[in-house]
């Protein structure tokens, strides 16, 4: 009896993946996205977004996946500099994440130049295997 309990116990330890493994996971897909929007690849971003992602900007806008990867793509948004600095995640469980930091970024919207900072929050599941962005919030940080 002793030994099944065991046994069960180790099963379960080996099966979920350590915390640390998550956070670099996620720290990882955070700067393949900075990537995918430094260098305009839309195709990278839309493997990052879950196809339900929800993200409200920093202006309150509310926008989805197609939206993103379709300005990214038509050049409608250009990041020159995205730069993190306090960025952390919190691990709920072996399919949740948040990530969390301050990002200060410059480039062009519609031609017109912006340079912001911001401070982010960013839920990520793990589904079908893969974890990926399913919500954003960004707010200003004034000056």
């Amino acid at each position: 009896m002793h030994a099944v309990l065991l046994l069960s116990a180790l099963a379960f330890i080996v099966q979920s993946p350590p915390q640390d493994s998550i956070a670099q996971t996620i720290l990882r897909l955070e700067g393949q996205r900075r990537l995918a929007h430094l260098n305009g690849n839309a195709t990278q971003l839309a493997e990052i977004l879950a196809d339900d992602f929800l993200d409200i900007s920093a202006n309150g806008a509310r926008r989805t996946k197609q939206q993103n990867v379709e300005d990214t793509r038509a050049g409608v948004i250009h990041w020159t500099t995205l730069m993190v600095k306090n960025e952390q995640v919190q691990i709920f469980d072996s399919t949740t994440a948040v990530v969390t930091g301050e990002q200060e970024g410059a480039g062009t919207y519609n031609g017109q130049p912006f340079a912001r900072k911001t401070r982010y929050l960013r839920l990520y599941l793990k589904r079908g295997g893969r974890w990926q962005n399913v919500a954003a919030q960004s707010a200003l940080i004034a000056p």
